[in-house]
């Protein structure tokens, strides 16, 4: 549970935010405190350095005349700077009893150094003597009180610190909370949301400018849910109806027929009645299945090359026949070829030769034009009859879609299943189909790559 909690809080964007600014400020603060403490000590050394500097000026004057310690050495024993004088690296006079590091007597290019002796703090510079080449003096002084007051004021640096990043924390944290109140507005708002509130719309305005843009996003996506729980709804109903229809006239027929005694002759019929309702039922439950395999790439595909001609005189030899009735006839034109799988594209182009023998008007010819665009081939399906409203030319490839709202059963009728199948097919092959419908004269084109893989 508690590694539940820490993960939560691990995630949590405004944990993260106060963190970050806590940090933020934290690294800030001690930046600006060791620069400050780094400006102190270089003060301290560059008083110290001018302080001596002033001393030995006047020492230098004097030139070291022979008698300069019997005549100024007291004084220097009485004062607080000390001074060591020095001759080929060796110590000639020193006012006091403190030893000056090795290092710094042997190296005199080294012209200052820090040393601790008996609890003591000092601090030494190293000034040649004009016309005296071998000679230096060294001006020391004592730094207790720079050490005793740089201690100090680093423990209230330390302390002022880190209390005024927990100030900042606790305001960064306060300034996080109101940050992230638009984002919980909008949280409510999407929790309003349910499949009975898909309208609910957000206003963008309502948030800040960072958030307008998920704002907007987040309503395209409840208009494109939306529609597609309509369309849900609709194929539900749709189902719902095609398969309610047939099972209505079999159970009317037969509790018709099992009213009193019939002919054999009567049975017959009533049998190829419902052979013919069952017949129409088991096509469109086939229909629904290859549709939803079509959609979610769930069918067993071939890839070969594939010449349009010949299969579309098999099909037109087929419809011609079926359109026999209505005195229809196909006229086929042109040639290509495409690379994908036969038996898909051969139900893609039935489909669209069916449809449109269905809807002809009587004794007329349906022309079929196949033509070779740069990459793309293209099959046109061209009938002569009633004009498809431009209203419902966007609906056209939808599930179940019919113009005739009457949805009527007849038995030149189909179940609306045959251009949505046809396009799932072109979409497999990277292609699409296209419908014009102007002045009694409609037309399918189906689009498809020469070279494509199917999915």
């Amino acid at each position: 549970m508690n590694k539940i909690k820490g993960n939560r809080l691990f995630n949590s964007m405004s944990a993260k935010l106060i963190i970050s600014f806590f940090t933020a400020s934290l690294l800030v603060l001690c930046t600006l405190s060791t620069v400050i403490l780094y400006q102190l000590k270089h003060h301290f050394y560059q008083q110290d350095q001018y302080t001596l500097e002033q001393k030995f000026k006047t020492i230098n004057t004097l030139q070291l005349q022979n008698d300069f310690i019997a005549k100024y050495g007291t004084f220097f024993e009485l004062g607080e700077t000390k001074l060591w004088l020095i001759n080929n690296g060796e110590i000639r006079h020193q006012t006091e009893d403190v030893d000056l590091p090795e290092f710094f007597l042997d190296n005199r290019s080294k012209k200052s150094v820090d040393w601790q002796a008996n609890d003591v703090r000092y601090r030494a510079f190293r000034f040649p003597v004009d016309k005296e080449p071998n000679v230096d003096v060294i001006l020391g002084i004592n730094i207790n009180y720079h050490h005793v007051f740089l201690t100090s004021f680093t423990t209230v640096l330390i302390w002022t610190t880190l209390f005024a990043s927990i100030i900042s924390g606790i305001f960064g944290w306060l300034i996080v909370k109101k940050g992230m109140r638009p984002v919980k507005h909008l949280e409510e708002h999407l929790q309003q949301i349910s499949t009975e509130k898909l309208d609910l719309r957000i206003e963008p305005a309502l948030f800040p400018s960072e958030l307008q843009q998920l704002v907007i996003v987040s309503n395209d996506m409840l208009s494109r849910l939306e529609n597609e729980f309509e369309r849900l709804s609709e194929y539900s109903s749709d189902i719902a109806h095609e398969l309610r229809t047939p099972i209505s006239n079999m159970m009317t027929q037969t509790q018709v027929l099992l009213t009193h005694p019939r002919t054999v002759e009567e049975y017959q019929e009533s049998l190829i009645s419902t052979s013919e309702e069952l017949s129409r039922l088991t096509k469109t439950i086939t229909d629904m299945l290859y549709l939803a395999k079509s959609e979610h790439n769930l069918l067993q595909t071939a890839n070969e090359d594939i010449a349009l001609s010949p299969l579309i005189e098999d099909l037109a030899e087929y419809y011609e026949m079926a359109g026999e009735e209505k005195g229809v006839t196909i006229n086929l034109s042109g040639s290509g070829f495409v690379h994908g799988d036969k038996e898909m594209l051969k139900r893609a182009i039935g489909n669209l030769m069916s449809n449109a023998v269905r809807h002809s008007d009587d004794n007329e010819a349906i022309n079929i034009q196949i033509s070779e665009v740069d990459s793309t081939t293209r099959v046109a399906v061209i009938n002569k009859g009633e004009t498809i409203p431009a209203e419902n030319l966007p609906y056209i490839f939808e599930r179940f879609y019919r113009v005739d709202k009457a949805r009527m059963h007849r038995a030149t009728a189909g179940a609306g299943l045959g251009l949505a199948i046809a396009r799932s097919i072109a979409k497999i092959h990277h292609g699409d189909i296209l419908v014009r419908s102007d002045n009694g004269i409609t037309s399918f084109v189906l689009s498809v790559p020469k070279q494509t893989n199917v999915k």
